[in-house]
Formats: structure tokens, sequence, C-alpha cells
């Protein structure tokens, strides 16, 4: 009986996930997860304490505002989503659009080839 108590809340994460709002807000989890591991190693590349990875002072700068970017998308949904609140398809859209380039400017910088695009696609953000 006890391990069925215990297995009650995983089903109800199961259960929420076959709904259209539980599939967009594992999505931002899925996401908020993957920007984490993407992003733990930034730090010391941007420090230049990786060795054989040089990142430009340029390069930095765009990475920093698509993280921002990203990390604000990310700040705002989950804000959304233990509020309470339903999130849109749209919102969900956008941030997998916008981690998908920051991953591709990410991966360019470290490899010292970023690719053109990555400066149109991040737009400054304030701080």
């Amino acid at each position: 009986m006890k391990k069925l108590f215990f297995l009650l809340p995983l089903v109800a994460v199961v259960a929420c996930a076959n709904t259209a709002q539980g599939k967009l807000r594992q999505t931002v989890f899925n996401l908020d997860s993957a920007y984490h591991l993407l992003a733990n190693p930034m730090p010391d590349v941007m420090a230049g304490k990786v060795p054989g990875v040089t990142v430009s002072d340029a390069d930095k700068v765009l990475i920093k505002r698509a993280s921002q970017t990203v990390f604000n998308q990310l700040s705002a949904l989950e804000t959304s989503i233990e509020a309470g609140k339903s999130i849109t398809e749209t919102a969900v859209s956008s941030l997998q659009a916008d981690f998908s380039s920051l991953t591709t400017c990410w991966l360019g910088a470290k490899e010292g080839t970023m690719p053109t695009t990555c400066a149109a696609t991040f737009p400054e953000v304030s701080k």
C-alpha cells in the first residue's frame, strides 16, 4: 500500500502531461534542463579556463545576449506555470527557436566559427 502511495504523484504528473498545457509545461521544463546543461561550462570557457577554446570578445557579448534572451523566456514561462496560468504554444515555440539558435551560436563560438546569423537572431537585451 505504501508503494502505491508514493507512485500517486508520479501518476499525477504523467496524467498532466497528457493535456495540451501539460505537454507545453513539460517542454518548458525539458528546455530549462537543457539550458542549464548548455550554460554550465560557459563561465569557464568565457574566462579562458578551457584549454584549446578561445572565444573572441565580440562573440562573448553575443553569447551573453543570446543566453540572457533564453533565460528571460524560461523565467517568464516558469513564473506563469508556478502561478497556475496557461502558457501559449507561441511562447514555447519562440523559446524552442531561441534555444536552438543559442545552441548553434554557442557551439560555433567554441569552435571559432560563429555563424553570421547569430548577431541578427538576438537583439540587445536590456539589463
